[in-house]
C-alpha cells in the first residue's frame, strides 16, 4: 500500500487532500471535512483509519512484512498533524501509546514523538 507523504512544506489544502485520500482508501468511503471552533477544517475518518491501520500493522509486523509496515508508517505520519491538532495525544501521551506489546500502537507513539521533536 503505497501512501503519499506530505512534506512539512506542503500547503494545508494539499495535506488535507492527501489525508482524505488515505482515509477513503483505508475505510472504503469518502468522508467529509468538519470545521473546528478555530475555523480550520479537518478531515473526518482519520482516527478510524488509524485504528484499522494499527491492526493491519500488527499483522504485517507479526509476518515480518517490513514493506507493509513502512507503508503503514507513512500513513501514520500523514495523520499526525491532524491528530495533534484535535488533541488525541493530550488524551493518551506518546508514552502511553508506546507501552505494552501492540506494535502498531508503539509505532504511532514513536512517530508522534519524532513529529513533535521536528517542530
Amino acid at each position: 500500500m503505497a501512501s503519499p507523504q506530505p512534506s512539512h512544506s506542503a500547503n494545508a489544502s494539499g495535506a488535507t487532500n492527501a489525508l482524505s485520500d488515505l482515509n477513503s482508501t483505508t475505510l472504503g468511503a469518502k468522508f467529509p471535512e468538519i470545521t473546528l471552533p478555530d475555523g480550520s477544517k479537518v478531515q473526518t475518518g482519520t482516527v478510524g483509519a488509524m485504528l484499522v491501520n494499527i491492526r493491519t500493522y500488527n499483522v504485517a509486523h507479526a509476518a515480518g512484512d517490513t514493506a507493509k509496515t513502512e507503508a503503514l508508517e507513512s500513513s501514520f505520519k500523514a495523520a499526525l498533524p491532524l491528530l495533534d491538532k484535535v488533541g488525541l495525544f493530550d488524551l493518551f501521551t506518546p508514552e502511553e501509546w508506546i507501552q505494552g506489546d501492540n506494535e502498531g500502537r508503539k509505532a504511532v507513539g514513536r512517530l508522534y514523538r519524532e513529529f513533535k521533536a521536528s517542530q
